[in-house]
């Protein structure tokens, strides 16, 4: 199944690192959460950049758990 132009677009924000971020783990990674977790990835973009960046650069973690998964399977595939 195809990624949404609409989900690229919210992927977009305001600073250029999480940009990288996002686009490149919804180019390598996105496709394989499961439904819950496509959720949980739904709801993080809810956050503001601020706390994304903290959260993405493992300097603070969100209250819920499923979006701590989330988070973890983001940091592991901008690994190299």
């Amino acid at each position: 199944m195809a990624i949404s132009p609409k989900l690229y677009w919210r992927c977009r924000r305001g600073m250029a690192e999480l940009d990288v971020l996002f686009n490149d783990f919804l180019n390598s990674g996105y496709q394989n959460l499961n439904d819950e977790e496509k959720a949980s990835f739904e709801k993080l973009l809810t956050c503001n950049d601020n706390d994304l960046l903290e959260y993405l650069m493992g300097r603070t973690e969100p209250d819920e758990s499923d979006v701590i998964n989330v988070v973890t399977k983001i940091r592991q595939s901008a690994r190299p």
